[in-house]
């Protein structure tokens, strides 16, 4: 073991108490433990058991050879025995912990959860701010964000030469990686003064172990702590990512809901003459793309890796789609990633097959456009459900059975549009149809018998019965047809 790494600083706790004097905190109290159950927080499951994993890691000087090692342990109780076992070990230097949860491999395409946003500020990078104390910073950072009126985040971390801001929020599903990327890029872009570093956007990203030493750090600032949060220590404020997303984003949801009202209104008023709403974005459409190869996958093969000879095509659309929905500077790490858990395929194997898809990723990344069919259009790929569908032969028995959602034919299309309306009728307090249709007979068949027996005039059936003329008119008819 280096000496480097087996160091540990005598002045640990002045560090934290440093913090403790600029805001009022015990921050000591923020530990391994709170770490991780803030970011990867229990659920109702029994034990606190839910899915997926949590990725740590560690870089390695020990001359070993391999300079960074990584492994997992299942989100919840197990993540934070292994948090807390890491601290107890002879070497505390340079450990990482993922800040979400995945199926089995540390990639987008394969998150199940993610519950923070965060910003990476590498402050020793901008001479304004190298240097200085981790608490006089993250103050000049809570003072800049006051001033372009953004949400304060749940806590910030000094990582031994940068800060790190997190903004908690309840556990999100991959589906809403579109609004969530806006917001990282967001962020970074209004903290980039403080050195913010747009290659720790992804949501695949790992960052240092609270109470974990930086090797690379000076000597009395080496371990991670916290120096600031909003609420207190133990338990720092969550956020609704919703109202994140409105307070942080320039287009709120509510301003969508008013477009969208208003253009409601002109079309009442016939003064609407535009194409009808695309209710997918590019994003969002290809994350859905992604969520159904993905389904499909473990369907067929039991999320194993792909045979040979159904390779390809599979990859090639989801190596696409990842280009969509991951930011450009990790997209190569994550079709890396992909290439391996679903293919098998060593790296080179990846980066030769699929070096048109980064290709033009970089290319989007940068600005460039193409024409196509006399329009420029972004350069990344770009295919129909359709195309997908017969390029993997995806038959209506997989749509089904795998639960598709976007790749699957008209027949498949309308039935989820039938079962959509239902549940929307059902969140509305609706009755089901089969319920309304059984009420409808029945008054139809009373309705015919007073009309017969007693020689009641619709009208008369209509005040009798408490409805209006055309429900009565309705049911007559469903009650003679049957």
């Amino acid at each position: 073991m280096s000496r480097g790494l087996a160091y540990q600083p005598a002045d640990r706790q002045e560090f934290h108490t440093l913090g403790c004097q600029q805001f009022g905190f015990d921050y000591t109290a923020f530990g391994a433990r709170q770490h991780l159950e803030n970011l990867h927080p229990y659920n109702g499951r029994p034990g606190g058991i839910r899915n997926g994993v949590v990725s740590f890691a560690q870089r390695m000087r020990d001359g070993s050879g391999k300079s960074w090692r990584e492994w997992t342990a299942r989100a919840g109780s197990c993540a934070v025995d292994e948090a807390e076992r890491l601290l107890r070990q002879d070497n505390r230097a340079d450990l990482y912990v993922s800040q979400a949860a995945f199926g089995k491999w540390r990639s987008i395409s394969d998150l199940t959860a993610i519950g923070a946003c965060y910003t990476d500020l590498d402050y020793q990078n901008v001479a304004r701010w190298r240097g200085k104390p981790a608490s006089d910073v993250a103050a000049a950072v809570l003072g800049h964000l006051e001033e372009a009126m953004l949400p304060h985040p749940s806590y910030i971390l000094s990582t031994g030469r940068g800060l790190v801001c997190v903004w908690l929020t309840e556990l999100l599903p991959r589906s809403a990686l579109p609004r969530w990327n806006a917001i990282q890029k967001r962020m970074g872009t209004i903290l980039e003064p403080f050195g913010a570093d747009k290659r720790a956007q992804d949501a695949a990203r790992v960052f240092r172990l609270v109470g974990s030493d930086n090797s690379r750090a000076d000597r009395d600032r080496r371990t991670v702590g916290m120096v600031w949060c909003h609420g207190s220590p133990e338990a720092p404020t969550r956020h609704v990512f919703g109202t994140l997303a409105d307070e942080v984003l320039p287009v709120t949801h509510a301003d969508l809901v008013s477009l969208r009202a208003e253009r409601a209104r002109r079309k009442a008023e016939g003064n609407d003459k535009a194409d009808p709403a695309k209710f997918l974005s590019a994003a969002t459409y290809w994350e859905t793309v992604l969520t159904d190869l993905q389904r499909l996958r473990a369907y067929r093969y039991s999320d194993e890796a792909l045979p040979e000879g159904h390779r390809d095509a599979w990859l090639f659309v989801a190596a696409s789609a990842i280009s969509w929905i991951s930011p450009p500077e990790v997209l190569g790490r994550e079709i890396l990633a992909l290439g391996h858990e679903a293919g098998g395929w060593h790296n080179c194997e990846t980066k030769s097959r699929m070096a048109a898809v980064i290709k033009r990723a970089r290319q989007a990344a940068a600005g460039q456009t193409v024409t196509f069919q006399g329009r420029e259009v972004d350069p990344r790929y770009r295919m129909r459900a359709s195309t997908i569908i017969e390029w993997l032969r995806i038959d209506p028995v997989d749509q089904r059975a795998a639960g598709l959602r976007v790749l699957v034919d008209e027949d498949r299309k309308r039935e989820l549009n039938t079962e959509r309306t239902k549940a929307s009728r059902h969140r509305r307090g609706g009755k089901d149809r089969t319920v309304q249709q059984a009420a409808r007979l029945e008054m139809g068949q009373k309705a015919l018998y007073l009309r017969a027996s007693q020689g009641m005039t619709v009208a008369d059936l209509a005040t009798h019965l408490g409805v209006s003329v055309g429900q009565v008119h309705k049911a007559m008819r469903q009650a003679e047809q049957q």
